[in-house]
């Protein structure tokens, strides 16, 4: 499996769909990760256990505003819910990954904290100067230049040091093509 990581903004999220645009399988962990909550009927009860019955919307889901308000305020409680949906992603990745044929693409901002890192063979990490990736978060979200950088600067630790895992750069600073960089790293992939 590679990973597809970067920073707010960066383009790992192009990268991955010119991946599926080339037919190839890409692990969404982000989109995984809510739907593995809202279908887990075990996740859903322990969140209700430890957080209260208010986190559990009316139709079954999680109330993720509610949940949000607790872990927001609350690093205990935050560390036990991430460390609940990250062994569920962990683990839904490794059938993802056994159902599809190789190469098999995992993409999220986090993987060293959520140790998905350890389960990959290479690494994509999607680089962009902090200006661009500031200018197409703003727009993309709607959210202000501070709300940027305070996400870029609470993920900074996120992108270096994989250990023994090797890793190949992309750089998404309009400058540079993507598309030729992913075919450049697909090529020996797809021999």
């Amino acid at each position: 499996m590679i990973g597809i990581t970067g920073g707010i903004g960066a383009g790992k999220s192009v990268v991955s769909r010119l991946l599926r645009a080339k037919g190839l399988s890409v692990y969404d962990c982000d989109s995984q990760a809510k739907r593995i909550l809202n279908e887990s009927p075990e996740l859903r009860e322990a969140i209700a256990r430890r957080f209260g019955s208010h986190c559990i919307a009316p139709d079954g889901t999680i109330a993720t505003k509610e949940v949000a308000k607790i872990v927001f305020h609350d690093s205990v409680a935050r560390t036990w819910l991430n460390h609940l949906v990250h062994s569920a992603v962990r683990e839904d990745v490794a059938r993802f990954a056994d159902r599809h044929p190789d190469p098999v693409f995992v993409e999220s901002a986090i993987m060293k904290t959520s140790r998905l890192y350890l389960q990959l063979d290479a690494m994509w990490v999607v680089s962009a100067p902090e200006d661009l990736r500031i200018l197409r978060s703003c727009r993309r979200d709607g959210v202000d230049i501070e709300q940027v950088k305070a996400r870029i600067d609470a993920q900074s630790s996120e992108y270096a040091d994989f250990g023994d895992i090797p890793v190949a750069m992309i750089f998404n600073d309009d400058s540079h093509s993507l598309l030729t960089q992913v075919d450049s790293l697909l090529d020996p992939l797809l021999l």
